[in-house]
């Protein structure tokens, strides 16, 4: 039977933090909560006492091995019931206030509702930086709501502070890439590019925290190459579809592709093929290569 709303959470070894997030959750009839453990360690969460597992309208997946949160996601978009769908990853929190919003938009007509949120620490609580480019993205949309809508559709790629319609995933087959970071990206573009009506609420319903072990902090070859191809598909799509916004975190990943030319061929040469794979041109890449030695050799100059 539909509910109204659905909260999915993928989670990993936080049950302190992931217990805070779902208290903060208004308890309501209409609302379910889908936690995917993504493979935990019994030797840090107690399955026997789950966080919250008592709770009325919580369903818990539990997965035996660790595939990442875009896995998690996509797990558990099939079981959903709600009209709406919403993401909180689990070392963040819902603010007051947060069960008005719902009340307000249960029966909108629009198929994504983008609200605005604030940062902090996850241990001290004091304020970070982390919605700053969400806060500007709102901000273009009120002083320039043509272009405003446009930056929030396309580049505002984190997966919460966004109610989107089930309709709306489930009709244009959306997913989450099943990557080691990133796995957001192309979720989020592809929902705003599909909905017919966003609306844009500028009250901070959530609480984005910072964490150093963050699985957004992730480092290393692989998350490199995952983020240069989720970018390369990010960038291309918006190309394919007539979508002029810059892009400025992928031509720093062009910068650091084109310096791998004599830094280190090999890498230069397995990145080549992810940018084609994303469907960018021969032409393009050999055009951005050229730009950015044009740009070294100008520095040094």
């Amino acid at each position: 039977m539909e509910t109204n709303f659905t909260i999915i959470i993928p989670h990993k070894n936080i049950p302190n933090l992931l217990e805070r997030l779902i208290k903060s959750v208004p308890e309501r009839d209409d609302l379910e909560i889908i936690v995917v453990d993504d493979g935990s360690s019994p030797d840090i969460v107690d399955f026997e006492h789950f966080p919250c597992k008592e709770r009325k309208n919580l369903r818990l997946v539990l997965n035996k091995e660790s595939h990442g949160a875009g896995h998690a996601r996509n797990s558990a978009l099939p079981l959903a019931r709600g009209k709406w769908i919403l993401f909180a990853d689990s070392d963040d929190f819902f603010n007051p206030g947060f069960n008005d919003f719902l009340d307000d938009y249960a029966d909108s007509d629009a198929e994504i509702v983008y609200f605005s949120a604030n940062s902090v620490d996850t241990d001290t609580l004091k304020p970070s930086n982390r919605v700053d480019h969400l806060h500007d993205f709102i901000d273009e949309y009120q002083n320039n709501p043509e272009n405003g809508e446009l930056v929030m559709r396309y580049l505002f790629t984190e997966p919460w502070c966004k109610m989107v319609k089930r309709r709306l995933i489930e009709s244009n087959g959306i997913l989450f890439e099943e990557t080691c970071i990133r796995n957001d990206v192309r979720y989020s573009y592809l929902v705003g590019h599909y909905a017919q009506k966003v609306i844009v609420d500028d009250r901070q319903l959530y609480c984005v925290t910072t964490r150093q072990d963050s699985v957004s902090r992730g480092a290393g070859r692989q998350a490199t190459l995952d983020e240069l191809m989720v970018f390369a598909g990010w960038k291309h799509f918006l190309m394919s579809h007539g979508i002029a916004l810059p892009l400025p975190k992928f031509d720093l990943c062009l910068y650091q592709f084109t310096r791998n030319l004599w830094k280190d061929n090999q890498l230069f040469r397995t990145e080549y093929g992810l940018l084609r794979k994303a469907g960018l041109s021969r032409s393009y890449i050999a055009g951005q290569v050229l730009k950015y030695i044009r740009k070294s050799v100008a520095y040094k100059l």
